[in-house]
């Protein structure tokens, strides 16, 4: 599809590259990833093309295991033997430059059936035409316009697709492929009003293209930029804070860190030790889930042949659990909750799916009639600055003023900082509008307490 090998070169490649590793009494088990993907992007700075991107990607990666669990990879991006050949030499050789493990192996619960998560688009995988492509470009740069006059530049209007086929196989029999889609558009505008300037912008992306409101995306760039153009400080106090879904969103993925087992093995989150404690507000269910039907995290199998699946990880604010690849969930005693991520020159990690905050059953008005005085934060800046050791952080904020229920002013210029773990005990309220930025969601939370300062 879209120039890509036929899946039978794909698999006979595949199989004839395990049989290679017959002489090597030593090793022990072996799996292969196979990844190719094409993707096609446009963008566009106020109508005129910026960028036309074409690309497409072929790579396989071989993984061998001595019997102390020692592991070697190498990759290639070609399927010829000769090619292949070299890949067998090098993981052979690399393995024997690596400390043994006794906790690595290969996935032998086979047999489980997949379930399909509805996470292609043949559409998109028919290939994305420049001419399509413009016209979307073209109506996201005229419908910002048309929502505000006061829009001075639309800095970007970008439409992007990719395709990808994954394929594995193991030498304890798995041998299965998936295929997934994206479809991404993102919209950035600069506003003015007198001697006010501001820029903004929004995007989102789906599985499948039709899913995309192109129009939305437009005015919600405007609307999210028009909301703090102007905006002040306010003084430094502690406030209530609002965060809408999207700067929500972006909260909650500051926790995938701290919940990942190989974080949590080597030191990298204060959650080690708390199982079963209660670290955050009661009003907080965290969950990672990847059998969400067309979710941009979902998928049917890990890297190691895993099954996705659905883990909670907060139950009313309590410690659930933690996520897991085959390694980390032996060295703990526990089945692997489908976490494994890999590239094809990678050894196997650990990573979140759909990872997202149950809503709860008021909606963003009913959170906001309870606030006198408050904070809606509709941006969260700085977030690459935080430690998830710690779990300290400083960042800025934007939105506008609660005053009895009302949003008023544009607010900028101020921050707030503290520890993560401490703020998660200040969530007072979650509400009902729970959205996907990616493959992280959340609704809306209401925050008490929160000192935020002036700049």
């Amino acid at each position: 599809m879209m120039g890509l090998p036929e899946r039978d070169l794909v698999e006979s490649a595949a199989f004839w590259t395990l049989d290679q590793l017959k002489g090597h009494k030593y090793i022990t088990g072996a799996d292969i990833l196979y990844k190719a993907d094409v993707s096609s992007l446009l963008s566009f700075i106020d109508g005129n093309l910026e960028e036309d991107s074409r690309g497409k990607a072929v790579s396989l990666g071989l993984r061998v295991i001595d019997e102390e669990g020692r592991q070697g990879i190498a990759y290639c991006n070609l399927l010829a033997k000769e090619a292949l050949s070299k890949v067998v030499k090098w993981a052979v050789h690399n393995s024997k430059n690596n400390d043994p493990n006794p906790y690595v192996e290969l996935n032998r619960n086979q047999g489980v059936p997949f379930e399909d998560r509805d996470i292609f688009d043949p559409f998109i995988a028919e290939g994305l035409s420049f001419d399509r492509g413009s016209k979307i470009c073209a109506c996201l740069t005229e419908e910002a316009r048309n929502t505000d006059k006061r829009v001075k530049s639309v800095r970007e209007a970008f439409y992007g697709e990719g395709y990808e086929e994954t394929f594995y196989l193991s030498s304890e029999g798995f041998c299965e492929w998936q295929k997934e889609t994206v479809a991404r558009c993102d919209v950035v505008v600069i506003m003015s009003d007198g001697d006010e300037m501001e820029m903004g912008g929004f995007g989102d992306e789906r599985r499948y293209a039709l899913d995309l409101d192109y129009l939305n995306i437009a005015r919600q760039a405007v609307c999210r930029t028009r909301m703090t153009l102007g905006g002040k400080h306010l003084k430094t106090a502690k406030y209530v804070l609002v965060l809408d879904s999207m700067a929500s969103a972006s909260f909650v993925s500051l926790l995938e860190d701290c919940f990942l087992a190989d974080n949590v093995h080597k030191g990298r989150s204060l959650l080690s030790g708390k199982l079963g404690r209660q670290i955050a507000s009661n009003v907080v269910n965290l969950i990672d889930d990847a059998t969400l039907n067309r979710g941009m995290g979902s998928y049917i199998f890990d890297g190691e042949g895993t099954p996705g699946q659905r883990t909670t990880l907060l139950s009313g604010g309590v410690l659930n659990g933690f996520l897991y690849n085959i390694e980390h969930a032996k060295m703990d005693g526990v089945p692997s909750t489908g976490n494994c991520v890999r590239g094809t020159a990678s050894l196997p990690s650990v990573g979140a799916s759909n990872l997202f905050i149950l809503p709860g059953t008021q909606d963003l008005q009913c959170l906001l009639n309870k606030v006198d005085s408050g904070i809606y934060v509709t941006d969260l800046l700085g977030l690459h600055t935080f430690d998830p050791v710690s779990g300290d952080f400083s960042l800025g904020i934007k939105g506008a003023y609660i005053r009895k229920g009302a949003l008023e002013n544009p607010v900028s210029g101020m921050t707030i900082a503290g520890n993560l773990y401490d703020v998660l005990f200040h969530v007072i309220e979650v509400g009902n509008d729970i959205k996907f930025y990616g493959s992280v969601g959340s609704p809306s939370l209401v925050i008490e307490d929160v000192t935020a300062a002036g700049v």
